[in-house]
């Protein structure tokens, strides 16, 4: 359940964000460090408790794994695991996260609480893409990752950023799409060949082409 904590914290971090801003624009920026301070101690906690290099050396490569039946006529699952490189790269993420906030401190002045939602959603989304081993929920967290990329070019960028966030928006979706229809089309050779639908990682894995 930590690891969904660890996606949450974020997401309700941008909305708490985003509404807190009507009151006062420094809430937004102490929301945001308070929310990446606690998925930092739930990271530091994770390490700490479950990462035992003889149980990596034994063949369990996942230190934490969460598995829940999301939509099950498809085969799709809400299935996050977490091993020592995703560990790492998450916390990478949320010193980035930090480092973002804290650069934006007095760079920010319009819109601010819709610039930390998105700040927010797009950490969330890197985070569920590092975690996710449900190929369909990889898709999700990445298209949650990319449209709080767009607003962020779009309104906050500098020269041209209009077109860059047009350009962008065209580049990542159609090779998004392309990466759609790839997913799509080992979900179907699989279940061709087994009987078994599903867009669960480690099944896709043996898949004959």
């Amino acid at each position: 359940m930590i690891l969904v904590w660890l996606i949450g914290i974020l997401l309700a971090g941008g909305f708490l964000a985003w509404f807190s801003s009507r009151r006062s624009p420094l809430l937004p920026r102490w929301i945001c460090l308070s929310a990446l301070g606690i998925d930092a101690f739930l990271v530091i906690t994770i390490w700490q408790q479950h990462y035992k290099v003889e149980k990596i050396v034994s063949g369990n490569a996942w230190l934490i794994e969460f598995n829940l039946h999301w939509i099950p006529r498809f085969g799709i699952q809400f299935h996050l695991a977490l091993d020592g490189l995703s560990l790492l790269l998450i916390f990478l993420t949320i010193f980035l996260g930090f480092l973002s906030v804290l650069s934006s401190w007095t760079e920010i002045r319009r819109q601010i609480g819709f610039f930390y939602f998105n700040l927010m959603w797009i950490l969330a989304g890197i985070i569920g893409v590092f975690l996710a081993m449900d190929l369909f929920l990889f898709y999700f967290f990445w298209e949650v990752m990319l449209i709080p990329m767009y607003f962020l070019i779009g309104i906050w960028g500098h020269e041209n950023r209009v077109y860059a966030a047009f350009k962008f928006f065209i580049f990542t979706q159609a090779s998004g799409l392309l990466m759609l229809l790839s997913i799509i089309s080992l979900y179907f050779i699989h279940g061709n060949n087994t009987g078994i639908y599903t867009f669960d990682y480690m099944e896709l894995l043996g898949t004959a082409l």
